[in-house]
Order: C-alpha cells, then structure tokens, then sequence
C-alpha cells in the first residue's frame, strides 16, 4: 500500500598497510584492484545479498585465488562480512557508517521530518517516506493523520514498485527499457493496468510533478507521491494518502500542488540546481537504477 517506512561502525583502522598488501596480491593492487573490488561491491542486491569466493570469480572472470584475495581485502576492511556456516560474504558495518556520513552530511533526515510535519499540517492527511530496497519499496517514516478515518501504511511493511503512488514514483526517472526489465522480473507484481499503460502514465507524472494512485493497493485509498530530490533519483519518495472519500480529484490537485511546492523547497535545502529534473519540470531519466 503507498498510503500509509545511525549507527555508526569504528572503521578498521588497526590494519597495517603491510598487512593489506600481504592480503591482495601485487597483480591486482593499484587502480585496477580498486574497480575489481567496486564492481563486487555493485554485484550484491535485495536478490542477492551474499555471494561465494567461487560466485565471484564466475561473474567476472577471475581467477579463484584473485577472487578470494578482492574479497578478504574488503572483509578487512568492513566493506564485507564473511559467514563461516555458508562460506559466503555480504556486505559489511562500513557501508552501513559512510551511508550515515552522508544523511548526517546532507541532513536529509532532519529536513524530511520538517518536510512530512508541514504536509500533514497543510492536508490534514497521513504522510510518508518511502525508500527503495531491492524490487520492491519499504515504509520508513510515517506520520499518520489527525482523523479517525484515515489510511496507514506502517513503518517497516514492504509494498511493490509497480502498484501505488509511492512506487510509481521511484520509478517515474527511470528509462523505459529499465522498467520493462524490472517488470520482466517474476518476483515483481505486474502493473494493473499492464506495462504499456504504466509507461504512458509515468510520462504524464513527469510532467506534473507527482504521481496519483486510486486503490491500487488498499481499497478505498487515494495516494500521490514524488521523489525526494537528493543525490541519485528514484531512492526515495515522498507520499500523502487518504480515503477515497476525502480525497476526490480537487483535494488530490491541491494535494498535488503542495507536495511539488514542498519538493522544491527540500531541493533547495538538499543543494539540488534548480535546472536539475524534480518536480514540477521533466523528470531526467536514468539508465539504471540502484538496489
């Protein structure tokens, strides 16, 4: 449903450079050992979280042992976790803090939460956010409405990217190539209306800034939703959801129009250019996506 979700780690520090080099062989050290392990990094997804010493050699072509040796690196340094019962790495704490250095560095957090209290306050509606993890779309912020009657999410709960106002704008940057891929997937719901109408729909949203969806995935429940302007598109959106009942086609316009006019505040506070996509202007749309 698209209505109504930091720790930080120590680095590790304590490793030697000498030890690093005993660790990666002289064959892939220097800048080439640095796209090697970058491109390991890029191959993990909600799909598949962790791989084997053997997966990775296969995927790009290296040898067993240069494998191993990219991966202890990693493993070294945080970037990995290695689990003894499966033989398998996944990604490790340090991830997890530089992604904290950038929310607290660009404190999208804090202007997020000041963002939802000001649309709940000028809608009266519930109010959320919605990050993208993997194929699918997660609630991780939600501030519901004051009315008895009203529409929620949940923090936590998992929602698809092809139904509701929230998926439909965390794909609303992407090329159209990319989204008939991601709808190719058998473990992503196809659209209602099928991929076609999805596309035509999601020309439409660019153009207007934002998003609408009409019971898509609760009954009764009207949502619209745009994507919060900070670094990379298609992260994360933001969404107002009501009953269908108050929420007929006059509020979602209003609606709409206060959720694009907060959109470009939050740019303005994020550092986005004003000539950069976002709404109320067409959307650029990328190649790929991350997740």
């Amino acid at each position: 449903m698209d209505t109504v979700p930091s720790r930080r780690f120590p680095t590790s520090t304590s490793r030697s450079t000498e030890a690093l080099k005993d660790t990666v062989e002289p064959a892939v050290t220097g800048t080439r050992s640095v796209f090697r392990a970058l491109s390991i990094l890029h191959a993990f997804s909600a799909r598949q979280p962790n791989l084997s010493g053997r997966e990775v050699a296969e995927k790009f072509g290296y040898s067993l042992p240069t494998a191993y040796r990219l991966l202890r690196a990693l493993e070294a340094e945080n970037f990995l976790v290695f689990d003894k019962s499966t033989r398998t790495y996944s990604p490790g704490p340090e991830i997890l803090r530089l992604s904290g250095v950038m929310l607290q560095r660009d404190g999208v957090v804090a202007q997020t939460q000041s963002t939802l209290i000001r649309l709940r306050a000028l809608t009266g509606e519930t109010v959320g956010v919605f990050w993208r993890l993997g194929n699918q779309r997660t609630c991780t912020h939600e501030m519901v409405s004051p009315h008895p009657d009203r529409i929620e999410a949940g923090v936590g709960e998992d929602y698809p990217l092809t139904r509701g106002a929230a998926g439909k704008a965390l794909l609303i940057t992407l090329h159209d190539s990319v989204i008939r891929e991601l709808v190719a997937d058998p473990e992503v719901p196809d659209p209602l209306r099928g991929v076609d109408a999805l596309l035509t729909e999601l020309e439409t949203s660019r153009r207007r800034g934002y998003t609408v969806s009409v019971a898509e995935t609760v009954a009764g429940a009207v949502s619209i939703a745009a994507p919060i302007p900070w670094l990379q598109q298609g992260l994360a959106v933001c969404s107002i959801t009501a009953p269908q009942s108050r929420f007929g086609p006059k509020e979602v316009e209003t609606a709409g129009a206060t959720l694009v006019e907060e959109m470009q505040r939050l740019r303005s506070h994020l550092g986005r250019r004003p000539a950069e996509d976002g709404p109320g202007r067409p959307f650029r749309r990328m190649d790929g996506a991350s997740g």
